[in-house]
């Protein structure tokens, strides 16, 4: 996906949230974060399945919560997290704050780093 497609995803995710959208970038970094001027994507999740991506974007959006305070990974976190997912129709089951594994209206997304 290119950055537009990405910044799509977040913005309808930060509707949803009730939140102002966040810009996004995609950089050659180890790990995506969210801060106040930007979300930032790493450009080796191209390698994977577009709804890892989906995924990303949104997992890295959820930080701002509904509230549209910063957030780690704690429950409430998980719980906006799933919610926001499942307007993507996905599902996450967990290993700590990341997929273990990812569905995508009931099938398994196999392309996820493991």
């Amino acid at each position: 996906m290119k950055q537009k497609d990405f910044q799509m995803i977040v913005d309808l995710t930060s509707e949803e949230l009730g939140i102002k959208t966040i810009p996004v970038r995609i950089k050659d970094t180890f790990a995506g974060h969210a801060n106040k001027k930007y979300i930032t994507l790493p450009k080796w999740i191209e390698n994977y399945d577009v709804k890892y991506q989906i995924y990303y974007a949104v997992h890295e959006t959820c930080h701002y919560g509904e509230d549209g305070k910063r957030r780690e990974h704690n429950l409430l976190f998980k719980e906006t997290e799933d919610k926001m997912l499942k307007l993507w129709g996905i599902t996450i089951t967990r290993k700590k704050a990341y997929p273990k594994t990812l569905n995508y209206n009931g099938q398994s997304i196999k392309n996820i780093p493991k």
